[in-house]
Order: structure tokens, then C-alpha cells, then sequence
């Protein structure tokens, strides 16, 4: 089945308000342009602001109709966090599904660390978490909250006191921030809230992300993408099956191919080793500014 036969079997979004974090590349912009495809209203958060008036310019060429809007949000900034939940109270409390999408890879030189966290723990997961702690109390109705996961929370974790700990290695400050990610989703499906939390994982795709990355490590990533990863397009797909009406509270949508790395989406039971507790508890615990 090609992408295109995938989504002319996908139903009609209209009358759905759908947000996205970090919705200017990568993933995030092919799901934004997956959803305006389908006639679904996406509201962006994005950093760059810039960033965000080109991408606007380039889906309203395509979608001349589309209902598609931006606000304002930085992860790894506290205000700015705090700032974006209150918009969207007062501006898209009607939302239908909100996207957890935002995240990093890598820190960018010279910045390293965000009060007192390596950026990209203080971005994936403690931005994450400050958002939803946010914007949580603020809803009465129910909405759907899809976490954007990773293939890497499944990997060894370095064992750790606390996330200001500045023993954690690049690789280990993302592996931890993913797997702490998939620990939140699975908080808060354990709370019984009035909401519905699912999970997806896109598999090993090659995005914009991975210019972060050292240069051997994106020449490597990009002559391996043929073999192992699957395009943004399709890497996009499992969060685009989560929005769908058929897909249920608590869902782990994941890649159906070889090692889950690549393929169209299909739901699974979630790990229990994934569920990691702790994780999360040591959010709670950590300090405040």
C-alpha cells in the first residue's frame, strides 16, 4: 500500500481541532500536512516563530482552505510553556487531540544546560511535563493527548540519581528524556483522568533532527536511510492513526516492520519494562527555579 492509498482510507477530520508541538519540520510538519489533507483544523506551537510564517506560507499554498494557526512555544523554556497552555485555553480549548511532538536530539553549542538540566532532558521530558502539569487543570472537557515516543526507551538507561546529574552522556540524556516521555504517558493513562492518552513511536526516520548531530553521525544516518528508516511521510502515520476516532484510550501505536523500525502503523500491547515509574517520580522531586 503506498502512503497515498493509506490516507485516502483514513477518515474525513473536519469539524477536529487537532494541535502539534513542534510542528515546523520533520514529523510535525508531514503529520500538520497529513491533517490539513483530511480537512482537520492544526494549530502549530512552535519555537521559531520565523520558522513558523514560512511553514504557514507553504501549507496555505497547498491548502488555499485550510484552518491552520501558530502560537508561540519553546519546551525547554518555563514561561514560554506556561504562556502557550494559557493560549490555548483561551483561544483552543475546543481542541479535539493535541500532538506531543516537541523535542531534540542533541544540545546546541554553546548551550549545554537549562536551570541546572541538560537541554535535552530540560526540552523532551521536563518541558513536557511542566506543560501538561499546566495546561491539565485547566480542561473540563475531555481531549486526547498523543505522546510521540521513541524506539530508544527501550534501550539501557544509565542509572541516576537526578536529572541535574552532569555525569549523563549525550546519548544517555536522550535515551533517558525518551523514556521518560513514554513513563508520563503511561502516568497519566494510570490516573483515569477525564482524557485519553495514547502513545506512538515513529521508528528510525531520518529528519531535520539530525543536524544536531556530529557530522560522521549524519553522514552514517543518512547513507543507512535506504536500508532502515522510513520517510517522514510514513514516520508520521502512527501519531495520524492515534487522532483517528477508531483508535482507543491507552493505544501504543508503533512501526509493523522489522524491529519496529520502519513500516505502516499498528497497535500493540505496551512493555512493561517501559512503564518505569521512577522516571517520573523524580520529576516530581526536582527542584524549582
Amino acid at each position: 500500500m503506498s502512503i497515498k492509498k493509506y490516507l485516502e482510507h483514513f477518515e474525513d477530520l473536519s469539524n477536529k481541532k487537532i494541535l502539534i508541538t513542534g510542528g515546523t519540520s520533520g514529523i510535525g510538519l508531514s503529520l500538520a500536512e497529513q491533517l490539513l489533507s483530511k480537512n482537520a483544523s492544526v494549530v502549530i506551537l512552535a519555537r521559531n516563530m520565523k520558522k513558523a510564517e514560512e511553514v504557514k506560507n507553504s501549507l496555505l499554498e497547498k491548502y488555499k482552505d485550510a484552518q491552520l494557526s501558530f502560537i508561540k512555544y519553546d519546551q525547554s523554556d518555563d514561561q514560554s510553556v506556561i504562556n502557550a497552555a494559557k493560549e490555548v485555553i483561551e483561544k483552543h480549548r475546543d481542541f479535539y487531540a493535541l500532538v506531543l511532538n516537541a523535542g531534540i536530539t542533541q544540545q546546541k553549542k554553546p548551550v549545554k544546560y537549562v536551570d541546572g538540566y541538560p537541554l535535552t532532558i530540560k526540552t523532551n521530558l521536563i518541558g513536557l511535563s511542566l506543560f501538561l502539569e499546566t495546561l491539565l487543570p485547566l480542561l473540563n472537557e475531555k481531549h486526547r493527548f498523543i505522546f510521540q515516543g521513541s524506539l530508544v526507551a527501550g534501550w539501557h538507561l544509565k542509572k541516576i540519581k537526578s536529572y541535574q546529574d552532569k555525569n549523563i552522556s549525550f546519548w544517555q540524556q536522550y535515551f533517558i528524556s525518551k523514556a521518560g516521555v513514554e513513563a508520563l504517558y503511561y502516568y497519566y493513562l494510570e490516573q483515569h483522568l477525564n482524557h485519553e492518552f495514547l502513545l506512538v513511536e515513529p521508528g528510525i526516520s531520518v529528519t531535520n533532527i539530525i543536524r544536531e548531530f556530529p557530522p560522521v553521525i549524519r553522514f552514517l544516518a543518512k547513507a543507512s536511510a535506504v536500508l532502515f528508516s522510513n520517510p517522514v511521510e510514513k514516520a508520521s502515520l502512527p501519531a495520524l492513526l492515534a487522532v483517528s476516532s477508531t483508535t482507543k484510550d491507552g493505544s501504543y501505536i508503533i512501526p509493523r516492520g522489522f524491529l519496529d523500525w520502519r513500516g505502516y502503523p499498528k497497535i500493540k500491547k505496551f512493555p512493561p519494562k517501559r512503564r518505569r515509574s521512577y522516571l517520573v517520580e523524580m520529576i516530581k522531586k526536582a527542584p524549582s527555579k
